[in-house]
């Protein structure tokens, strides 16, 4: 099952379109990764272009905890996030739970 997101934000140069998809399910195992999981959607949904959303998810990383429950990469038109497992934090879950293209 997957959650389609979709934002557009207007830019003095063009539209921007954001489509964020939920690919799978989040794994609530603190408060602290419920919340930077939220701010990761927010992120994504509020950059007007891909700069931005990279800007914004390394401040994101440097000023949380996020390398302790995510990790994330970029393709060529998208980002991709995934969980880190809470037994060992070396080890992500087998499916990515968000991506969002650009």
């Amino acid at each position: 099952m997957t959650l389609r997101i979709w934002s557009k934000i207007l830019n003095l140069k063009s539209i921007v379109e954001m489509n964020v998809t939920i690919e799978h399910i989040f794994c609530q195992y603190s408060d602290e990764a419920t919340a930077l999981y939220l701010r990761i959607i927010n992120v994504i949904l509020l950059s007007s272009d891909e700069e931005e959303l990279r800007a914004s998810m390394e401040k994101l990383r440097h000023t949380t905890n996020f390398d302790k429950y995510f990790i994330y990469g970029f393709g060529k038109h998208h980002i991709w996030v995934c969980q880190r497992k809470p037994s060992d934090r070396n080890k992500v879950f087998e499916y990515r739970v968000i991506m969002a293209q650009f």
